[in-house]
């Protein structure tokens, strides 16, 4: 049973590196098990199809970073720094681990916008976010559309993260800084008034 969650394991980060180095269409089945150092017959012993290895690869991200959003959730209930500045902590520190694991990022990038994932996969990647989106429900004014909100964001990030693996851009402070403001831009008016007042400061 060790053995084959190893091998499981070893299946899920060989397919990541393999789709990251060369791209979706080109990943196969004996790449993958070559990167992995495993028979390629023994990944149907795991997985059921190669879509289901890249499900199970793609659940692993969502999973990890899911995880990562949550335990970072609590600075943004730090009362005596303006809402924007926990924002932008946030940001930052969600910036830095999506970046900072680059073989990651771009097999997310390529299979998140692909049709298998919206065929095989969608539905899971939201059910494994919903516990968050549930946590940050209450920051936003009533009307406003939490979830397509988030989605905005996610997508915003996804999409400036490309254009930094793609070159287009540097990875740097400014770089930082100027998505954290593309994507405050369109949450800000949808947070509670309340949340947005400056610390000390009493409300009009």
């Amino acid at each position: 049973m060790k053995r084959e969650r190893n091998a499981k394991q070893a299946f899920i980060e060989g397919t990541v590196r393999v789709v990251a180095r060369d791209g979706l269409d080109k990943t196969t089945t004996k790449a993958i098990a070559t990167e992995a150092g495993l028979s390629e017959a023994y990944i149907y012993r795991c997985f059921e199809s190669k879509e289901a290895l890249l499900c199970a690869a793609f659940h692993m991200e969502d999973v990890a970073f899911a995880y990562f959003l949550k335990q970072n959730l609590v600075g943004m209930h730090i009362q005596n720094a303006p809402w924007k500045d926990r924002a932008f902590q946030l940001w930052s520190a969600s910036w830095r681990f999506i970046l900072g694991r680059k073989d990651d990022c771009l097999f997310y990038l390529r299979y998140y916008y692909s049709a298998n994932c919206r065929t095989y996969a969608y539905e899971e990647h939201l059910q494994c976010f919903q516990e968050l989106f549930a946590a940050v429900e209450q920051t936003f004014k009533p009307e406003a559309n939490v979830n397509m909100l988030l989605h905005q964001v996610f997508d915003t990030m996804l999409s400036f993260a490309a254009r930094v693996l793609g070159g287009e851009m540097p990875d740097d402070d400014a770089t930082t800084q100027w998505a954290f403001e593309q994507i405050y831009s369109f949450v800000v008016p949808n947070v509670r008034e309340e949340l947005l007042i400056p610390p000390g400061s009493t409300p009009a």
